[in-house]
């Protein structure tokens, strides 16, 4: 579905769309921030929709597909809860990075906003060794918190039962919030 012309377009990232229930979780997502006067784009391109080719065309198909939709957008917010170790998805953040630098239908870049399902910071998960630990009490890393930052924002922190640490959606609520608050009410967002 294009995007609303007269709405601002948020791109929820996360990796949520690795769970079996992504499609369900992403409608979820997308009726929430329709609710609040915001259209949605959820990042799921399901393997069958690529057209054939080799793994690696593939891969490429879904970053592309990824990169058109971000451009469709004019803000983003992130799941940044931790994924497969003891930081967020390496995607989101190649995404939130994208969209505050290149990304928007103008194409200058966008507002990012971002919730984690773990509250404890950054620092207390990393596994201590010999090297630096970023103790600045964030929820990731520097680089990828201060996106959030600069967008007027702060990382919004709920604690979720781990069976629904990448599902649960009181972080994108208030996220949500969070967005009309710095952005303003979302059917003023964007015009002139």
């Amino acid at each position: 579905m294009p995007p609303s012309l007269d709405r601002p377009v948020i791109y929820l990232a996360g990796p949520e769309v690795f769970l079996s229930n992504a499609a369900e979780i992403g409608q979820r997502k997308i009726a929430m921030c329709r609710e609040r006067g915001f259209d949605a784009r959820f990042p799921l391109v399901p393997l069958a929709d690529l057209p054939p080719g080799t793994a690696e065309e593939r891969g490429h198909e879904v970053f592309e597909r990824c990169l058109d939709m971000l451009c469709e957008c004019d803000l983003l917010i992130a799941n940044m809860t931790p994924f497969r170790g003891v930081s967020m998805d390496v995607g989101t953040a190649v995404e939130m990075a994208y969209m505050f630098a290149k990304g928007g239908r103008q194409g200058n870049g966008g507002p990012v906003f971002g919730y984690t399902n773990v509250i404890e910071d950054y620092g207390a998960r990393v596994s201590r060794d010999s090297l630096h630990v970023e103790s600045f009490g964030f929820a990731d890393n520097v680089m990828c918190e201060g996106l959030v930052w600069k967008s007027g924002g702060t990382v919004v922190r709920t604690r979720a039962k781990e069976t629904e640490r990448l599902s649960d959606m009181r972080g994108l609520a208030a996220c949500i919030e969070q967005a009309i608050s710095v952005l303003g009410p979302a059917p003023a967002i964007g015009t002139p």
